[in-house]
This record gives structure tokens, sequence and C-alpha cells, in this order.
């Protein structure tokens, strides 16, 4: 019975670390014609141990772990964006680059997404790590 309960404990530990790309990252051939996007996570104590799941439109495209970003292109239009599930609508234009943040709130959930400005994220990208 311990065995079968320190699996158990095991398994949930790595399936709560997992992070990465999915296979529902989004790829395109021409980045000039799309918009780039970013999401970045803070490096905040609170979540520290565990991923976040990345949603774009119905799909999770990533799992980030505290201090981690990734980059995208997509397709212009308007796409929905969120922590678990989407969120925020974004109308996304071609040439654009635009830039969000994960950050710890005291919601229910404990996290939100916004947007922020180019400035501020320089300062968070020169703190965080891409994801590879």
């Amino acid at each position: 019975m311990k065995k079968f309960l320190v699996l158990h404990l095991l398994a949930i530990l790595l399936f709560s670390c997992a992070h990465g790309k999915t296979s529902q990252f989004p790829t395109v051939d021409n980045p000039a014609e799309n918009a780039q996007v970013y999401v970045i996570r803070d490096n905040s104590l609170m979540g520290w141990g565990f991923s976040l799941k990345v949603a774009l439109n119905d799909s999770i495209i990533a799992r980030l772990r505290s201090g981690e970003y990734i980059s995208f292109y997509i397709e212009p239009g308007f796409h929905s964006l969120g922590v678990s599930e989407p969120t925020v609508s974004v109308p996304l234009e071609k040439g654009n680059i635009y830039y969000f943040l994960i950050s710890a709130d005291y919601t229910e959930f404990g996290f939100e997404l916004h947007r922020i400005s180019d400035k501020r994220a320089e300062v968070w990208l020169a703190k965080t790590k891409p994801l590879e």
C-alpha cells in the first residue's frame, strides 16, 4: 500500500511539473505576414512549483514555469488567449508584436493574463528565459 501511495504521489508531482510546448503550438510559413505574440510568466513565488497552461483559441499550446516565456507567430485576426482557458480576445494585426504577462493575483484562480507595453515587456524579457 505504501508503494502505491508513493508512486501515485510521484506521478502527481511529475505531472504538475510538466512543461514545454504542446503539439498545438502554432507555426506559420511566413512570419512577415503574421503577428508575433509573447506570453511571459512572471517569476513570483506564488505557483513557483508548477507549470501554467497557456491557451490559444481552443487549445493548450504550452506550459510555462515561473520565469519563462514563449513567442510565436499567428495569422492576423481575432484570437483568444488565457491561462488554462482563453479569457482575453484580442485583434492581432500583421507585422505587430504583442506582449502578455501572466502574473499572480488574489482571485479564485490565482493568476491573470494581461497585455503589457513594449517598455514593460523589455524589462520582463530581460529577467525571464525563453521556453525551448
